[in-house]
């Protein structure tokens, strides 16, 4: 039984290893060039409960995209065909 399980998980952890990964997005491709952190910040930003997307005083979330394209005007000119 214990080598089954085992076979298996093998066996899907090869197929997850051959899916191809989706090409970045336009808006990471920049904020990779500019060598900037996934949400537009300098790379070594921490951030109080390991996110920028969450308010703790009101206990809301931010969408990403909106955060980064508000902060970063320049890479939402220059992704706007990504819209």
């Amino acid at each position: 039984m214990r080598t089954a399980v085992v076979f298996l998980l093998l066996c899907s952890c090869q197929r997850a290893q051959e899916r191809a990964a989706a090409p970045p997005s336009c808006l990471d491709a920049q904020l990779t060039a500019r060598g900037l952190n996934s949400f537009g910040d300098p790379k070594d930003t921490v951030y109080a409960g390991g996110t920028p997307l969450f308010d703790e005083k009101t206990g809301k979330s931010r969408d990403r995209l909106d955060y980064i394209r508000e902060r970063h005007p320049e890479i939402a000119a220059a992704c706007a065909a990504d819209r």
